[in-house]
């Protein structure tokens, strides 16, 4: 794995594979956890009014030559500020878990048959503008399908889903910036604040020119910023024209360009990083 790979599935937040003594992030594609299930898509971002029913379908596909069984819940869950997430089977403070409905609660899947599982949310009506989030946990009920196979009964998979009721909108603005530690590679971050109502991301590429005089492009990472909170978001710098090879930063390094966020959000970046 590149350590551009190894960073962005450090911090992004799409869909989580738990098992004992492992956790893991995902990105877009299809979730794969040690019980031979693929999940998709990881995430919902999904948009409703107070009172109106908002439907969706998780598509399952189990990939062992055994039927699957599982149990599926909801919980809630908090990004911590080192990207982990702490689930919860407790409703937190604010949870919109109640408005939730999935259609059953445990689940046998024929080998090689997707199966297209549905869930629900109903904002009552009345409710103020807010950004809810909860996720769908499904967690493996099978033994290990080999011999000698570390496979925990408790392995989850949690479909993450975000919820935007009514006018809400994230706002990000440049806090700061710094030169951390990252997978043992310097890397310079943005300190990025979060003022609006719901959740943002940051997109978009920016130039760099290192030490060496060296042309560099570079990505800021899809790690979430939830309102009201500020978070340091890793820039992962590569060759121009090259965005699946990370390269090694020689600083300092000057960066410039603009990032997006939301619908029609932009931030112009000018920033120099020294470690």
């Amino acid at each position: 794995m590149t350590r551009r790979a190894a960073l962005f599935r450090r911090v992004h937040c799409a869909a989580f594979l738990l098992a004992t003594g492992i956790a893991a992030l995902t990105t877009g594609a299809p979730v794969q956890a040690q019980f031979s299930l693929a999940v998709s898509p990881p995430r919902f971002e999904l948009s409703a009014k107070p009172g109106e029913r908002v439907r969706e379908v998780i598509e399952l596909t189990h990939r062992d030559t055994r039927a699957g069984a599982y149990k599926l819940k909801t919980t809630d869950w908090t990004f911590r500020p080192d990207a982990s997430v702490d689930f919860s089977d407790e409703l937190l403070s604010g949870s919109c878990r109640p408005w939730v409905a999935i259609e059953r609660r445990e689940l046998s899947i024929t080998p090689g048959r997707p199966y297209r599982f549905r869930f629900e949310v109903t904002p009552p009506a009345g409710t103020p503008p807010t950004e809810c989030r909860f996720a769908v946990m499904i967690e493996g009920q099978q033994p290990a399908a080999a011999p000698g196979v570390p496979v925990a009964l408790g392995a989850r998979i949690g479909v993450i889903v975000y919820v935007a009721v009514g006018d809400v909108a994230p706002v990000l603005e440049l806090a700061g910036s710094s030169v951390q530690t990252v997978d043992g590679q310097a890397t310079p971050m943005l300190k990025i604040r979060n003022t609006g109502t719901a959740h943002g991301r940051l997109a978009g590429f920016l130039s760099g020119t290192d030490a060496s005089g060296t042309a560099l492009e570079l990505q800021a990472s899809t790690t979430p910023v939830m309102a009201g909170e500020t978070r340091d978001i890793a820039l992962v710098a590569n060759k121009p024209g090259d965005t699946e090879t990370a390269v090694a930063v020689r600083f300092p390094i000057t960066i410039t360009g603009k990032l997006e966020w939301g619908k029609n959000g932009s931030m112009p970046i000018h920033q120099r990083f020294a470690p």
